[in-house]
């Protein structure tokens, strides 16, 4: 299944045109994948369950739109090989390569991790498809363990170009918070913690 961009960012969400879904890791972690884990009702219907592995079908530009310059947000269940613990992160013609983790952590105490990925076509040194990368939200107990089935990944293609050159008006760049559900006044630029806390 295909996203729609506009269905996708506005229809299902009830978020109005020149509002952005723009979540700190924290708020991903503690307002969206929390509430998924423990089977409690979502802030908004912007993520959807979606199965990113398999052998058939999976690659990213197969599920999301190629050309898009937005980030896809979904919710899916790690699978782990047949034999050890290791997670089979092959889709499709490609497979999910790991390239770093970072920890999350709120309060002076780690809750969660995120783990950054690019998409690796099988036998090939070149990228297909436009460079896609996913960041892989979990969260873990006290002992450093992964709570619940579910992980939240953020993903997009790197090398999707926009419409236009022009730099965006403020409204644009309006960040939605999933906490306050009254409109946001217009900025014309991110806060630092929302800087920080982006690697986009």
């Amino acid at each position: 299944m295909e996203f729609d961009t506009y269905d996708y960012e506005f229809l299902m969400t009830g978020i109005p045109p020149g509002y952005r879904f723009e979540p700190t890791d924290i708020e991903l972690l503690q307002d969206y994948l929390l509430k998924k884990v423990n089977g409690e009702p979502l802030p908004y219907n912007i993520i959807s369950e979606c199965d990113i592995y398999g052998n058939q079908g999976k690659e990213p530009w197969k599920i999301f739109i190629e050309t898009s310059t937005e980030t896809f947000y979904v919710f899916t269940k790690l699978k782990k090989k047949s034999k050890g613990k290791n997670i089979d992160r092959v889709a499709g013609c490609g497979t999910w390569k790991g390239q770093r983790t970072d920890p999350i952590m709120y309060e002076k105490m780690k809750i969660g991790n995120r783990k950054l990925f690019v998409f690796e076509v099988k036998g090939s040194n070149e990228g297909v498809k436009g460079h896609w990368i996913m960041h892989e939200f979990s969260l873990v107990d006290e002992e450093d363990k992964q709570i619940g089935d579910y992980v939240l990944c953020s993903i997009r293609n790197k090398n999707a170009k926009a419409d236009t050159e022009e730099e965006e008006p403020p409204m644009k760049k309006m960040r939605y918070n999933s906490e306050d559900h009254n409109p946001p006044e217009p900025t014309s630029s991110a806060s630092p913690l929302q800087t920080l806390l982006s690697d986009w």
